[in-house]
């Protein structure tokens, strides 16, 4: 995890029998310098095995280090309409932006104006529905994450934890 970039890739099985595939990865990794005060962007790359019909869902969760309830920082829906949770909304200031880039498939976070309230853990999960029999259905889940700390940034994926 440390000497590549983190990514988690999830396979099922859709309900029309074929195979699909998300990979998420988030960086920056393994580590980036970040000082109280300063901005940060965090970027969650969405790639797909093959081309297919099927549209993200991308979701920024935020679990704070204190170990509170996760929040939702900001969502991305099929239609590539952006939305802040109410952890967004809970600063006076705007404190975080949401980009969609490369044509949906790379989605920014900058969190602005770091401070000790921002540590945890950031997670940017990725559900793919894909249309079947005039409905639109989840076919695929993956996710990754990275960990901010201190005055650090550090990587990890669901499979590996930072140590402290």
């Amino acid at each position: 995890c440390f000497l590549q970039a983190c990514s988690v890739c999830l396979l099922q099985m859709l309900t029309v029998g074929l195979e699909c595939s998300i990979n998420v990865t988030v960086t920056p990794s393994p580590f980036a310098g970040v000082a109280e005060g300063e901005n940060i962007t965090l970027s969650c790359q969405v790639t797909q095995r093959r081309r297919s019909a099927s549209l993200p869902v991308v979701r920024w969760m935020f679990q704070p280090e204190s170990g509170a309830e996760e929040l939702l920082v900001a969502r991305v829906n099929m239609q590539r309409a952006k939305f802040y949770g109410n952890y967004t909304k809970s600063f006076s200031k705007p404190k975080i932006k949401l980009t969609v880039v490369k044509q949906g498939k790379i989605y920014n976070l900058l969190i602005m104006n770091i401070s000790e309230q921002d540590r945890g853990l950031y997670s940017c999960r990725v559900q793919g529905f894909k249309k079947h029999q005039e409905r639109w259905k989840a076919s695929s889940n993956s996710s990754a994450s990275t960990q901010l700390r201190g005055l650090f940034i550090c990587c990890c994926d669901e499979l590996f934890m930072a140590v402290k």
